[in-house]
């Protein structure tokens, strides 16, 4: 049976990732499956890959990689030269939508490292195009993907105007934008409700300062919400509004569609290549908040188009699931049929 060293972050206080999930999905079938890593902070990551991946690396058969880039492609980059180095088969997925810029800066690092591997793949289009352009070699898209029965779907044609933020209080989320557009809807539904949901960040206290210049009601910070708490509180609200200035393929939006939220999302990165404008969401320009509020309030008196929106978008989140994923998996670990 063939066996695979998993290198993602994998913290117990942080959200999981994509890479720990395709382990999990992994050990289920029954594959040897090791993760790597579940330290805190990037010292203790570093470290761990350092020293623990030289000693696990030449224990595994194959070695998958998530690669975010920035600060964590330091040790991203040790555990794929330390399967080269041990002759592994290594598979890198590539998921930081702002992946280019890092590139850019570090041509020859990040050239020398990625040619290592023997697939580098992405979620989907968007950053293959993105990548091939500045002379990176990628060898395909694997998308990502949702347990579709950790999530209960409700049709959403009849909304009330209870709104979902969930990505996080940094600046490329550009959480007061889907303040400022609350502030507008308010205005017509002083009724309305907003939950800012994330973890706090850079942005925290600004947010929480335009709440009250605004003089806004019914504005909640919630901080970050565990995965499995996720579809209870998607429950709670009828629509779902993703502000990203910098996007690649967003698994809240999968998340948001297995339970029949409609979104309303910026049109940046690798949204349009996921999201069918009209047709499973509504895309508008980054930082247009007017513009995200006339969305919303069109929604909420547009029966057919929300319903539209609820039920294409499940349909969308039933086809990202492990079950029609699993097979360009095992292509790409070479791990079909143990």
């Amino acid at each position: 049976m063939k066996s695979v060293l998993v290198i993602t972050p994998c913290s117990r206080n942080g959200l999981p990732s994509q890479g720990f999930f395709i382990a999990e999905e992994l050990r289920n079938a029954r594959v040897q499956i090791q993760v790597l890593t579940d330290a805190e902070s990037r010292l203790g990551r570093l470290l761990d890959v350092i020293f623990r991946g030289f000693w696990l690396v030449p224990q595994h058969d194959r070695v998958f990689v998530n690669v975010y880039g920035e600060r964590a492609f330091t040790y991203e980059s040790f555990a794929i030269l330390y399967a080269r180095l041990w002759r592994k088969r290594v598979v890198a997925l590539i998921h930081n939508g702002r992946l280019a810029e890092f590139i850019r800066r570090w041509p020859r690092w990040t050239s020398l490292v990625l040619s290592q591997a023997d697939l580098v793949l992405v979620p989907h289009r968007f950053l293959q195009e993105q990548l091939t352009g500045l002379g990176l070699r990628i060898d395909g898209a694997i998308p990502n993907f949702v347990d579709l029965k950790r999530y209960t779907f409700r049709e959403r044609s009849i909304l009330a105007p209870r709104f979902l933020y969930l990505r996080g209080m940094y600046p490329y989320y550009n959480p007061e934008m889907a303040i400022r557009a609350f502030g507008i809807i308010q205005h017509r539904y002083p009724e309305s409700l907003l939950t800012m949901a994330g973890e706090e960040g850079k942005e925290s206290a600004r947010c929480r300062a335009l709440v009250r210049d605004l003089n806004l009601r019914n504005v909640q910070f919630v901080g970050l919400v565990p995965k499995e708490q996720i579809p209870g509180l998607a429950d709670k609200h009828d629509i779902y509004l993703h502000t990203n200035r910098v996007e690649n393929m967003p698994v809240t939006i999968i998340e948001m569609w297995a339970c029949g939220l409609p979104i309303v999302g910026t049109d940046v990165g690798g949204m349009p290549y996921l999201v069918r404008n009209g047709i499973d969401g509504i895309l508008v320009k980054s930082e247009d908040h007017r513009a995200m509020a006339d969305t919303c309030l069109e929604l909420l008196c547009n029966r057919k188009l929300a319903g539209m929106l609820s039920w294409n978008g499940r349909a969308r989140a039933e086809e990202l699931t492990w079950e029609n994923i699993r097979p360009s998996w095992e292509k790409a670990l070479l791990i079909g049929g143990n």
